[in-house]
């Protein structure tokens, strides 16, 4: 079954734009913080669409001005994402090229960067409707769950949502792929660019840099 509701978005991209996937990803990342949100209690795809849900509750307050809704989301934000998961897929190979207080770092920097984008955009809302077209099962027991982004007047966007179970069987975010084009991907191959050239202590300069001028 479908389910709907409303999220936010810009227009339909033309490649997936650093910012767009940082918003998608940064508001799908939210939870009841008195819930626990896991596979027993809760299927990916109801998982999302409560993500979503309570996302809207502070994109569609009024009372609130941006700044306002950014620290409501900001408050809530890392619960339901792997960022250090995501951090590893990101490096790929290179991961076990930085010392672990380099590591460490690298995943603060990570999720600091999403969330720098995402108060960048969060003006972007205008009543876009989510719609949960289905998902599938992936490897290492991963599940995708397959959801389209609806405005009026405007092409749809494709968004897929790629969850990974905890030890403790909780679902997690480790990745989005916006019109075919994955998040983890796209930063693997700007930052795999960067460490052949820099190395380790060049990919956490870089990662400061973006922080402090999101794109």
């Amino acid at each position: 079954m479908k389910t709907t509701s409303t999220t936010s978005t810009s227009n339909r991209p033309q490649g997936l734009r650093p910012a767009f996937a940082a918003l998608v990803f940064s508001i799908a990342a939210l939870a009841p913080p008195q819930v626990a949100v896991s596979a027993k209690t809760i299927e990916p795809q109801e998982f999302i669409r409560t993500l979503t849900d309570r996302a809207l509750s502070v994109l569609r307050d009024d009372a609130l001005d941006n700044e306002q809704k950014a620290l409501r989301l900001e408050s809530e934000l890392g619960d339901c994402c792997d960022f250090a998961t995501t951090a590893k897929l990101v490096l790929a190979r290179n991961w076990k090229q930085f010392v672990p207080a380099q590591q460490e770092e690298f995943v603060g920097l990570f999720k600091d960067y999403l969330v720098a984008n995402y108060r960048k955009n969060i003006d972007g809302y205008a009543g876009e409707t989510v719609e949960i077209t289905g998902g599938r099962e992936e490897s290492r027991g991963d599940y995708t769950v397959r959801t389209r982004i609806l405005r009026a007047g405007q092409d749809e966007v494709l968004v897929d949502y790629r969850l990974r179970k905890t030890d403790s069987a909780q679902w997690l975010i480790i990745d989005i792929i916006a019109e075919g084009i994955s998040l983890v991907s796209n930063l693997r191959s700007q930052f795999q660019e960067i460490y052949t050239r820099d190395g380790a202590d060049g990919i956490l300069k870089a990662m400061r840099a973006k922080i402090s001028n999101p794109e």
